[in-house]
């Protein structure tokens, strides 16, 4: 079993019975103890923002100094804290699972990336806020149980092209805070229309699969 949890913003915490990972914490509701690692697409502040960080160190892990972070140099560059640094075709392992990092395309970043997290053979894709999907996360040929996505309105075709390509069980709009969560509900509505299974989320919420 998989705990999936929508935060805020692009962040997302995943429990499984043997990692807790949590992914761009730039959280608007909180976490829960006991993070293990964290995984940042890109050096945007609605994606990694070093108070978070802190925060998670003082309440929501149980010893910072085994709090693993990785992401790209882009956010090493910028922020000048230590990271595992990660870049396209690399693999993290975890407890009861892996991470695959992907070329990733974002607006105003060099060096953005995508993760396809697998923990106890459930598998989430998080595409940071990307709307033009690189050729890479568009050959992925396996198994997706949820992919979340931005909900901009005005990329909802692109959107709704690149989830055809991957067909995943289930979408999730994200990359939303509160006075933007109707953009996320008017692309559920959207996709269902275009035969894709997909739910709205609010923040804070969580399923598990």
């Amino acid at each position: 079993m998989l705990i999936c949890r929508f935060l805020g913003n692009a962040c997302i915490e995943l429990i499984g019975e043997k990692d807790h990972i949590i992914i761009d914490p730039v959280f608007l509701s909180p976490p829960r103890e006991g993070i293990g690692r964290v995984f940042i697409t890109h050096e945007h502040s609605d994606h990694i923002n070093i108070d978070k960080l802190d925060e998670i160190c003082e309440k929501y892990t149980e010893n910072p100094k085994w709090l693993a972070i990785y992401g790209p140099k882009i956010v090493h560059n910028n922020f000048k804290f230590d990271i595992l640094e990660v870049e396209s075709n690399t693999k993290v392992n975890l407890n009861d699972g892996i991470v695959e990092v992907f070329e990733n395309e974002c607006w105003k970043s060099k060096g953005c990336v995508a993760f396809l997290i697998e923990i106890g053979g459930k598998r989430i894709l998080h595409t940071a806020d990307s709307a033009k999907f690189s050729n890479q996360l568009r050959a992925i040929k396996t198994e997706i149980d949820c992919c979340f996505i931005a909900c901009f309105e005005s990329n909802f075709n692109d959107y709704l092209e690149f989830l055809k390509i991957i067909s995943p069980k289930l979408v999730i709009p994200y990359h939303f805070t509160g006075e933007k969560e109707e953009n996320a509900k008017k692309l559920v509505d959207f996709l269902k229309v275009n035969n894709l299974n997909s739910k709205f989320l609010d923040m804070g919420g969580e399923f598990r699969i």
